[in-house]
């Protein structure tokens, strides 16, 4: 495997992670003191998913009677909706990517995200420096999309937890967990 092309890789999830938590985390606030996290790898992944896949967010959104337009999908033309970001695989508990032990771990050596355990689940934070990272891959065009479908993302989702988000999943899109363990979603 060629280095350079793993190390691009990384980079991209790891800023897909960065925006993800960015515009998805609570509080939606850059103060310092106030800065947004996500509650969980299971939210994490979850979310993540959607960003990944705007055919299933498209539908989420339809399940639960919010209108989109392709603009807050982060796309240009409908048939980009069947796009996919990035491959995810089915693991024990719905979508997930293996990729997130070594972007977390990126993002927390270049001092963007902190983490904290707070009853028993780890708490992703963005840092000052993360905070403002984010919002300026969020004014790139190679990641206007993502920030545009995390934010929705988070409209549509502010109130789940990690296992709600999953049990959502699990309810509305059985192609998706019916799969077998390690299959490509």
């Amino acid at each position: 495997m060629d280095i350079r092309r793993a190390d691009e890789t990384l980079a991209y999830h790891a800023a897909r992670l960065l925006l993800l938590i960015r515009f998805c985390g609570k509080p939606r606030t850059g103060s310092p003191g106030a800065l947004p996290g996500i509650e969980g790898r299971t939210l994490l992944a979850k979310l993540d998913f959607f960003l990944r896949y705007p055919a299933y967010l498209k539908r989420a959104a339809e399940i639960l009677k919010k209108d989109l337009s392709n603009e807050d999908l982060g796309l240009i033309q409908d048939d980009e909706v069947h796009s996919v970001e990035s491959r995810m695989v089915r693991y024990l508990y719905g979508p997930w990517d293996h990729v997130y032990y070594p972007a977390l771990a990126y993002l927390i050596g270049k001092e963007l995200v902190t983490t904290e355990v707070r009853g028993g689940t780890e708490v992703f934070r963005l840092t000052p420096m993360g905070w403002d990272v984010a919002g300026q891959l969020a004014q790139e065009p190679a990641y206007g999309d993502l920030a545009r479908r995390a934010d929705t993302a988070y409209r549509l989702f502010r109130q789940y937890k990690g296992s709600g988000l999953k049990g959502f999943i699990y309810d509305y899109f059985p192609e998706v967990v019916n799969r077998g363990l390690g299959a490509m979603i």
